[in-house]
């Protein structure tokens, strides 16, 4: 009977390092997680503001390039209508000197058609040209207008691309060594614990999934946590949650192994 009690004490003794261990690397897991966080924290809006500008260089650019075609484009209209102007002067030239030529009246009046044909077709390329000429210059306007933009925005690409590269490069050294520490914690934990600290994490602010307990309230929702949950968290018989913002608790037990462990 003796040994049956010694045997169940020594059951519930396993019971509670284990679930002690646990909550111990989970806390370790978040004091880790929460400095990588606040590394990144330092670089603020930085890497979005980045993002955005680069994005933004890209599309001037390719609106740029699409006023440079559509310049080419128009350019090579207006030339093409000033060749076909001479070349139509031309056979107007050659009309008018046949018509001294001809021998009856149906061929003088068709060659009078021919020729006031010749002529619409140059105001044609005439009205044509102009057309062509005032999108030339509304293109140029716009050219200009987006290649000062161009100038302006990568400009404050460089400061913010300059600005973030700084804070990288003092913290980038601390941030691996965080990443390394954090995935040697991540192994400690089992496979189904992990998938929850993780997925309280990320719908948690600030990233808090495990929290102390402080004055019978969670440090995370700052709501009073019942008598009986407040035992329970402290004796480590089982993994317990805030039953308003689901975050793992754990007491000031937990928090003295983490802090000896350092």
């Amino acid at each position: 009977m003796a040994d049956n009690q010694e045997l169940k004490l020594n059951e519930e003794e396993q019971i509670e390092v284990t679930v002690e261990r646990k909550l111990v690397a989970l806390y370790t897991l978040q004091q880790i997680d929460s400095k990588i966080d606040s590394i990144r924290r330092q670089r603020g809006e930085l890497p979005e503001a980045v993002q955005d500008l680069e994005d933004e260089v890209a599309g001037l650019e390719t609106r740029i390039e699409n006023y440079n075609t559509d310049l080419k484009k128009f350019n090579t209209d207006v030339t093409n209508y000033k060749i076909k102007i001479k070349e139509t002067q031309a056979l107007i030239k050659k009309y008018e000197e046949q018509q001294n030529q001809v021998r009856n009246s149906r061929e003088y009046d068709s060659l009078t058609k021919e020729t006031e044909y010749q002529s619409l077709e140059i105001q044609l390329c005439e009205k044509r040209i102009k057309d062509a000429t005032i999108k030339i210059e509304d293109i140029k306007t716009n050219l200009e207008a987006t290649e000062k933009k161009l100038a302006d925005v990568k400009s404050e690409l460089v400061l913010k691309q300059s600005e973030l590269n700084s804070i990288v490069e003092e913290t980038e050294k601390e941030e691996e060594g965080l990443l390394a520490q954090s995935k040697e914690s991540e192994a400690l934990i089992e496979e189904r614990l992990l998938a929850a600290y993780k997925r309280i994490r990320k719908g948690a602010r600030n990233g808090l999934a495990v929290v102390q307990i402080k004055e019978g309230a969670c440090c995370g929702c700052f709501n009073k946590i019942p008598p009986q949950h407040q035992l329970d968290i402290c004796i480590h018989k089982k993994i317990i949650v805030c039953e308003y913002c689901g975050r793992i608790l754990v007491d000031q037990n937990i928090v003295s192994q983490y802090n000896a462990q350092g």
